[in-house]
C-alpha cells in the first residue's frame, strides 16, 4: 500500500491509504464469497427444524452400563444408602400413616349398625334428604346424593 501525500490541513488532503492490486483482489474475492454464501443460505430451507437440534449428534436417552459388578463402588454405595435410609424412612412413614388414619377416624368415625336399613332411614331424616343413591357392599354401604 502506498500513501498519497497532501497538505494534511484539510480532511480532503490528509494522507489516505490507497490499496494496491493484490489487496484489492483479495477484498473482492472475500466480498464475492460472502455474497455467494448468503445467497445459497437464503435459497434453500433448513434441513432440520431449528428447535435446538444439532445435526449429526447421537441421541442418548440415558447412560446404560453394559455390566454392573457387585464389587463396584456404585453398588457398595447403593447398598449402604439403602441400609442407612430405609429404616428411618420406614419409621417416619409409619408415623405419618398413623397420623393420617387417626385424623380421618376423628373426622368420620365408623360405627357398626345391627340394622343398616333403619340407620339409613335415620340418616336421611336427620339430613332432610329424600332421594339418595345407596351402593350396598358386603360390609359397607356408601350413600351419594
Amino acid at each position: 500500500a502506498s500513501l498519497a501525500r497532501g497538505c494534511s490541513r484539510c480532511p480532503a488532503c490528509r494522507p489516505t491509504l490507497i490499496p494496491s492490486a493484490p489487496e484489492t483482489m483479495m477484498l473482492g474475492r472475500l466480498a464475492a464469497a460472502s455474497r455467494l454464501a448468503a445467497s445459497r443460505a437464503m435459497a434453500r430451507p433448513p434441513a432440520m427444524p431449528l428447535a435446538g437440534a444439532v445435526r449429526g449428534a447421537a441421541h442418548v436417552s440415558a447412560p446404560k452400563p453394559l455390566s454392573i459388578r457387585m464389587d463396584s463402588l456404585f453398588v457398595k454405595c447403593m447398598i449402604a444408602a439403602v441400609i442407612y435410609f430405609v429404616p428411618q424412612d420406614a419409621v417416619f412413614m409409619t408415623g405419618l400413616f398413623w397420623y393420617w388414619h387417626n385424623t380421618a377416624s376423628c373426622i368420620s368415625p365408623k360405627k357398626k349398625h345391627s340394622d343398616a336399613e333403619a340407620a339409613l332411614e335415620d340418616f336421611k331424616s336427620k339430613k332432610g334428604l329424600d332421594d339418595v343413591k345407596v351402593s350396598k357392599g358386603r360390609s359397607k354401604w356408601c350413600v351419594s346424593v
